[in-house]
């Protein structure tokens, strides 16, 4: 299999459009000549990330980050490079035969590898012991609800014997009991012994598929414990961090467009035997930030499928309302009669689950119908509770169409007239409006608080910018300057000369992939710079006065430099010889004043020639006449 060359991945990234490959993740909008986006990068609520059909590139200007379409698909999908080109490919239709891709690598910390490894472990004996006479209760009672062989593989569901069987494996395996404790597959009383006993067993993965826990089931009747037993929170495993089936949906939601979200791993099974795959569950723990975050990287579009019970209508109506105040499109499922999909699937199959999944409900319709089950609307209270509620949302709705629809509808149900409904709706807006300024502003804020540049560091930084736009300008800060003070801003100049020497015109995209997404530092720096105000063409004296500057700079710093290593020197002379070589260049006495007038110190001066009263004379030849110039040091 043969290498991906320079020339192969130029092809690559030729081929696709970076708008229409990030179109593909994210929703954008036209602005001017670039496309805006919410930045999956941060918690961003209003678009903040720009991207450049002209450039071939990303960035926002709000975290920071920015780079080409290789540098978004590895920020995106937490992939490798050569994975990302590979992906990239896919999009371009460019045939890639003869070309392997390299396995992905996850890096573990070192001080978690062993926690990792105990759980990959456990999950081999769970699996095991499944098909073992002792787990033949518990697989008959997955064989009566539908599991076979496929789907128990797929799923690694396994069984944990009633018996330990784990602490004894981890000893002779060379794990501490320290480990195995903070692992928590072992607890530890007056002895070490398994946390599961007798349970079918779940695993729980991270968003890149280890397994970090366990959620183990009873499947006895008289089994009088808890149905569910999870493992607790630990170093690898957080409920806050963990979405089930993540790792495994995430093809399937970029192909449907769209996410289901259920309550619990049972409710994802039943939904992947119905054949719908871009499914995940929330795990008995409201969503977070981390959870946005993820749900960010594979779609804004959900579809919430919580349980039909009163707790899973209010956590549907909680959820709703934290995901639509972050951008995402969202619908919600209405299960009846209180069921879950996996009790719809078992009493109505695959034709009844899905007629259900089908009939979605707005936002808004599901907050009426909720406040409704629970209000009693021919009391005057709790008719304005629901008008006060249903107009925050509706003040919300831009078109007239959908707002005057939910206005008939709500004044239908409270039997306030219009007016009253459309004044309430007036001071909604007001204060919907206020709440958007002020995020708006502190968005605005957060731009502004990015670090002031001295002026000779802002001179680097434009001269850079001009210098990605005209290979001439680097032509002349090669000649007149060749050094910038700013670490990141020289080793970008020296990157752009590099790659004019071999290329007429720049290509900021082709020098990404140079540069290398490992130097996360200096792409980020590249994309800020390419996406500068600054007028274009150039005048020249611009140019001339940003070389001045870094010249100027330049020699500032080694003034400062010398003034600092003879500052704490005592006893210092300065010597100075050969100095007739400068002649008939530079008068004496003007290298004098100019060196002692910066460091400051005692010099004594090797000159042949003699003193004639105050002046002296070359050689005892030339006179100090003033038939020579002198220029300046």
């Amino acid at each position: 299999m043969a290498r991906l060359s320079q020339e192969k991945i130029d092809e690559i990234r030729q081929s696709v459009d970076i708008v229409d490959v990030m179109g593909q993740y994210l929703e954008l909008h036209k602005k001017g000549k670039n496309y805006m986006a919410i930045c999956p990068f941060h918690d961003d609520n209003h678009p903040s990330l720009s991207i450049s059909q002209s450039r071939q590139i990303y960035k926002c200007f709000v975290c920071g980050n920015g780079g080409n379409v290789f540098t978004f698909i590895q920020e995106y999908l937490k992939v490798p490079f050569v994975e990302a080109v590979m992906k990239v490919a896919e999009f371009g239709h460019v045939d890639m035969s003869g070309y392997s891709l390299e396995k992905r690598v996850v890096k573990v910390d070192e001080a978690l590898a062993p926690l990792y490894d105990m759980h990959a472990f456990a999950l081999k004996l769970y699996m095991y012991y499944l098909y073992t006479q002792s787990g033949k209760q518990a697989l008959d009672y997955l064989r009566n609800r539908g599991f076979d062989d496929e789907l128990i593989k797929m799923f690694g569901i396994g069984y944990a014997p009633d018996k330990s069987i784990l602490h004894e494996r981890f000893q002779k395996e060379g794990y501490t009991e320290v480990a195995q404790v903070k692992s928590g597959l072992v607890l530890e009383n007056d002895r070490h012994y398994d946390r599961f006993h007798d349970r079918v067993m779940f695993p729980l993965h991270d968003e890149f598929g280890k397994v970090v826990g366990f959620s183990g089931r009873i499947y006895k009747a008289q089994d009088k414990n808890s149905k569910y037993m999870n493992s607790p929170e630990s170093d690898i495993f957080i409920k806050g961090k963990t979405l089930y089936n993540y790792h495994r949906a995430k093809e399937a939601v970029r192909q449907a467009g769209f996410v289901y979200i259920n309550e619990g791993f049972m409710d994802v099974i039943a939904m992947h035997r119905a054949h719908h795959d871009n499914c995940i569950a929330l795990m008995g723990t409201a969503l977070t930030k981390d959870h946005l975050r993820m749900l960010k990287r594979m779609t804004r579009t959900i579809h919430l499928c919580l349980d039909g019970d009163m707790a899973g209508q209010a956590a549907a109506m909680k959820s709703s309302d934290l995901l639509t105040s972050q951008g995402f499109e969202v619908k919600i499922v209405l299960l009846p009669d209180g069921r879950d999909p996996d009790e719809i699937l078992s009493t109505e199959g695959i034709e009844g689950l899905d007629a259900v999944l089908k009939d979605t409900l707005s936002p808004i319709d599901f907050m009426m119908a909720f406040e409704c089950s629970r209000l009693d609307l021919r009391n005057y209270e709790d008719r304005k509770t629901l008008l006060i509620k249903a107009c925050e949302k509706i003040a919300k709705i831009e078109d007239r169409i959908d707002r005057g629809h939910y206005i008939t509808k709500l004044s239908s149900l409270t039997d306030f007239p219009k007016e009253i409904i459309e004044e309430q709706l007036l001071n909604s807006s007001a204060i919907i409006e206020h709440h958007e300024q002020f995020s708006q502003n502190r968005i605005e804020t957060i731009q502004d608080q990015r670090p002031i540049l001295d002026k000779y560091t802002l001179a680097e930084k434009n001269l850079l910018f001009y210098m990605l736009n005209d290979r001439q300008v680097s032509d002349i800060y090669e000649a007149k300057a060749g050094f910038m003070h700013n670490d990141t801003y020289r080793a970008l100049a020296a990157y752009i000369r590099d790659y004019y020497r071999t290329h007429q015109t720049m290509d900021i995209a082709n020098l990404i992939d140079k540069i290398g997404s490992s130097h996360s530092t200096l792409v980020n720096a590249l994309t800020d710079i390419a996406e500068c105000s600054l007028p274009l063409p150039y005048q020249k004296e611009v140019i001339d006065d940003y070389i001045a500057r870094i010249t100027e700079n330049t020699k500032n710093i080694r003034e400062q430099e010398l003034q600092e290593q003879f500052k704490n020197e005592q006893n210092v002379l300065l010597v100075l010889r050969d100095i007739e070589m400068l002649h008939p260049f530079y008068m004496m006495g003007v290298i004098e004043n100019k060196i002692y007038n910066q460091i400051k110190i005692p010099m004594l001066v090797m000159y042949p020639g003699e003193t004639q009263g105050t002046a002296r004379s070359f050689l005892g030849v030339y006179n100090q006449d003033g038939n020579y110039r002198s220029i300046n040091f």
